[in-house]
């Protein structure tokens, strides 16, 4: 007799985006894509790396992220056990759980990869309470390539 896991609450949250949390986030993927990518090849990511990087960053998170608050918005978030809704000004994206390739903790919050886009959800808009809730799905469901 197999015994079923208790569902977890659903979580709602709102996020209307920053620039700083979102270019926080984006340096943070970005930095560490470039060091994973420097490994496979038996590199390592050098200072020089690091500062180009951000420099670059700099120039061209700025207007990409304008961009985005701009058609996207402001998002509702509301995560279960089926998968990740966001509603935002483009409409609603349902992502399956299963369609998340990879789940990302930087400094400045969470990001929620699919094969075609990430989602970010920056830690200030999440409650003590919610965050666990949070953490627990992100456990039950974490992909097993990240």
């Amino acid at each position: 007799m197999q015994v079923a896991e208790p569902s977890r609450a659903a979580l709602r949250l709102h996020v209307r985006y920053r620039l700083g949390e979102y270019l926080g986030i984006v340096t943070s993927h970005v930095i560490a894509e470039l060091t994973r990518r420097k490994l496979e090849q038996g590199k390592k990511i050098s200072l020089l790396d690091i500062i180009v990087l951000r420099s670059c960053l700099l120039l061209f998170v700025p207007p990409i992220f304008i961009f985005k608050v701009l058609k996207v918005g402001a998002c509702d978030f509301y995560f279960d056990d089926t998968g990740i809704t966001r509603h935002s000004k483009g409409g609603e994206l349902v992502v399956p759980w299963d369609e998340v390739v990879a789940i990302h903790t930087y400094p400045a919050g969470y990001l929620f990869a699919q094969s075609d886009g990430a989602m970010p959800v920056p830690f200030r808009v999440l409650a003590d309470e919610q965050h666990a809730l949070l953490k627990s799905y992100i456990i039950r469901h974490q992909p097993s390539v990240c």
